[in-house]
């Protein structure tokens, strides 16, 4: 496992599990939302995203979490191993709610220096409504992709509870 893609619906735990594996491996681990997302909510374009998303891809080691459809052509290639945190729906729902207020709350700093707040967090376009509307649509994509089980020299891991998460990472050999 040298170039390691963490996929998972919004709220799975994509960032925790890939900058603990990262750090057990020894290679960066390159969050993609902090690739898109510039100060105050604002998207970084296009390209900008894609040319930087390209340069980690092309690293020879990383882990790389995100579900940003339009830099899988350029990160998927590069990649041996993809692992799902597939979660039960009610289980992301609780986390990301209990995450979300904590943010507000805290006013912590994520994503170039952005912010949750209240305001965001119960608007239409909240991360909790993202979740709504991606999590059965995520769950059905990387089912498909994960059916095929090994393809290659490619391997595909379902994690789908906390306690397989961190089996995993415990016995993991650096």
């Amino acid at each position: 496992m040298q170039r390691i893609v963490i996929l998972g619906c919004t709220g799975s735990g994509k960032t925790t599990f890939g900058k603990k594996l990262a750090g057990k491996l020894g290679c960066e681990a390159v969050d993609l939302d902090e690739l898109h997302w510039l100060p105050d909510w604002q998207t970084r374009a296009v390209e900008d995203f894609r040319a930087r998303v390209l340069d980690k891809a092309q690293a020879p080691s990383w882990v790389i979490m995100g579900n940003y459809s339009k830099t899988r052509d350029m990160v998927w290639p590069y990649a041996d191993t993809f692992i799902w945190i597939d979660l039960p729906f009610f289980t992301v729902f609780r986390q990301l709610l209990s995450r979300s207020i904590r943010r507000a709350r805290d006013k912590l700093l994520i994503c170039n220096g952005n912010t949750e707040t209240w305001g965001k967090l119960f608007s239409s376009d909240s991360i909790m409504v993202w979740m709504f509307k991606t999590y059965l649509k995520r769950k059905k994509e990387y089912g498909d992709i994960f059916r095929a089980g090994k393809v290659g020299a490619v391997t595909y891991i379902r994690l789908r509870s906390h306690a397989e998460a961190d089996a995993f990472l415990q016995n993991l050999k650096p």
